[in-house]
């Protein structure tokens, strides 16, 4: 049975991040920093394909854990022996993308993980000051990250907030809408486990079914939108925040080696972590001579 975190004075969190293979030296990375900069009770869940199991194996540690995707996420989601593309198994057969997946493997961690609060990290971020579980968490409240009109015209998140607002049987908002998605973001698990069950109430169907029938959804706008207009941004539970606090480069294209040092002078003095977005494709050598000026900047 897991304890209230308004009962708490210490609270726990976790660190969640989906990976893969290709991957692996940029989550191999955000690893040693999550050692390094957070508090020693937090833990690193790293939830990969079980074929990369072995690669990341070597990650283990008592406050590094390694999963298979295929313990997390319910039954029924598979991939052929030498094929990257997941299938579920329905009535009919549907393909799941390897990015619905991780959606999957974040909405299934309640399941799997015992803290409280699970701060969803991706590969491509790096710590690079100590962090204090009050960025997270504070008096039994848990940080709701949400960025006031953040989605405008043809973004492909409308698709996202339109699809998710079908699933919890809510209303649509008009343009510009409410940002949810980020690279660093805190959940309370309690609240993923009602947002999972308002898209079964709502749909019929177990909420993974639901979820991958959707196609374009968002793991971070179900939550979002459920905290928002089902439990009418309950602040008992939360706290809102439009802070980001990792500093990221989200392109659309490469970052160009002679703009680094114009995106390392953006890093704010308080801000936690950094990031070069990985589907920008910036080359490796300018993402690390990025962050080595970051660490210089820092004075790591």
């Amino acid at each position: 049975m897991t304890t209230d975190l308004a009962d708490r004075s210490d609270p726990r969190i976790a660190i969640v991040t989906p990976s893969f293979a290709r991957d692996f030296e940029m989550c191999r990375a955000l690893n040693e920093t999550v050692l390094q900069f957070l508090p020693p009770r937090t833990r690193h869940y790293i939830i990969v394909d079980g074929r990369d199991m072995p690669l990341f194996a070597r990650l283990t540690s008592p406050r590094t854990i390694i999963a298979a995707v295929e313990d997390v996420i319910p039954k029924g989601y598979f991939k052929l022996p030498f094929v990257k593309k997941w299938w579920f198994s329905t009535p009919a057969l549907l393909p799941a993308k390897g990015w619905l997946v991780q959606q999957l493997v974040k909405m299934s961690l309640p399941d799997f993980a015992t803290e409280e609060v699970l701060v969803n990290v991706d590969s491509d971020v790096r710590f690079v000051r100590p962090v204090d579980v009050g960025l997270f968490v504070r008096n039994g409240k848990t940080r709701m990250y949400r960025l006031p009109r953040g989605i405008v015209a043809g973004m492909q998140h409308v698709k996202w907030h339109n699809n998710v607002c079908r699933l919890l049987d809510v209303p649509r908002d008009r343009l510009p809408m409410d940002e949810y998605v980020g690279n660093m973001i805190s959940w309370d698990r309690r609240i993923v486990l009602e947002a999972r069950a308002r898209v079964e109430a709502v749909t019929g169907a177990a909420w993974h079914v639901s979820f991958t029938r959707a196609r374009l959804v968002s793991e971070y706008f179900t939550y979002g939108l459920y905290v928002d207009k089902v439990l009418g941004g309950d602040t008992s539970r939360l706290w809102y925040d439009e802070r980001p606090w990792c500093h990221t480069y989200w392109g659309p294209g490469p970052l160009p080696r002679g703009q680094i040092e114009q995106l390392v002078d953006g890093l704010r003095s308080d801000d936690v972590a950094f990031s070069i977005a990985g589907y920008t494709g910036t080359d490796i050598d300018v993402t690390r001579e990025a962050t080595e000026l970051v660490i210089a900047r820092v004075g790591l």
